[in-house]
């Protein structure tokens, strides 16, 4: 795969012009912070637009080329966070567990060692404009990492973590465990108790024994749960029914803010992000959207959906 040939031909621009791109790509980003959930915050990196637009192109040629393991959830076609809790729903006992600083961890020799594994032609040259396309310098000095921002980002990190996928699932099938990986986020799950206990250091044995990547688990983030407390899977709640659901909290706070939706009490920042809950709830759990039509009504409902004031 010749990566300035493919790019010359979609962009229509010389292979000089590319290449001469190619070499300030990793400095082609716009970077700013975001507010963690739990505390502190996240850094983004965002490609400019050309760079994006060159990043899209030969991902979705490495798309065809490059495995994704069938228990990785995230940012993959016809899966997402509802389908990932789906797979734990039925099982009474749960261990999560967490990457520190997951993509930033992902760096240029693991996807060479990728491509290397699924047997495709790694010439000096292609690596090398491949490394400056997907990757970005934090600093002048830093070493290329990959980003949070990036549209190819995601695909590359679950391709990497294949071997990983394949090690684990066997090692959970082996013990009937379930296994799911949302990003960072690794979800195990089973119905036999105590089980799950020795798993974290079954995990750190096999991040320890991996060429590539190199990553490390967050303690912090490490939870044991079961049947009859909160069960939380990327934001999704397993009730005692086993059911899927957004939580009783949430559906406090999202019923509250349709009433002052109704009383016009919502700004245009507060009513936008009432819409994003209101499809959000729609897909994990669409009971609760009905109650919510039933108690204020068709037309509220509908109304906040098509909402588009500034």
């Amino acid at each position: 795969m010749n990566i300035i040939k493919i790019l010359a031909e979609k962009t229509l621009m010389p292979d000089l012009k590319i290449k001469a791109f190619l070499d300030s790509a990793p400095h082609r980003y716009k970077k700013y912070t975001i507010p963690k959930r739990n505390g502190g915050v996240r850094e983004i990196a965002q490609p400019a637009k050309e760079l994006k637009f060159m990043q899209r192109i030969i991902s979705s040629e490495l798309h065809k080329k490059l495995k994704i393991h069938e228990n990785a959830y995230a940012y993959i076609e016809n899966r997402d966070i509802k389908k990932n809790a789906f797979q734990h729903k039925d099982q009474a006992f749960l261990l999560k567990m967490d990457f520190c600083d997951f993509f930033h961890s992902i760096k240029p020799d693991d996807l060479n060692k990728c491509l290397i594994k699924n047997e495709l032609e790694v010439n000096p040259e292609n690596i090398n404009y491949l490394r400056k396309l997907f990757f970005y310098k934090k600093t002048k000095k830093s070493a290329l990492t990959l980003s949070i921002g990036a549209p190819s980002s995601p695909f590359l990190s679950n391709a990497i973590m294949f071997e990983f996928d394949t090690i684990v699932t066997k090692l959970c099938t082996e013990n009937n465990i379930t296994y799911t990986r949302y990003a960072d986020d690794l979800t195990f799950s089973s119905n036999q108790k105590g089980i799950l206990i020795n798993f974290p250091t079954e995990i750190k044995i096999i991040l320890q024994a991996m060429e590539s990547p190199k990553l490390t688990i967050n303690e912090a983030k490490t939870v044991f749960a079961s049947k009859g407390c909160n069960r939380h899977i990327t934001g999704v709640v397993i009730n005692n029914d086993n059911n899927l659901s957004v939580g009783r909290k949430r559906k406090r706070y999202i019923s509250s803010m349709i009433h002052k939706f109704t009383l016009k009490k919502l700004n245009s920042i507060e009513t936008h992000r009432l819409k994003g809950f209101i499809f959000y709830i729609n897909h994990i759990e669409p009971t609760f959207i009905e109650s919510m039509i039933s108690k204020y009504g068709l037309d509220v409902i509908t109304s906040i959906k098509k909402y588009n004031g500034l």
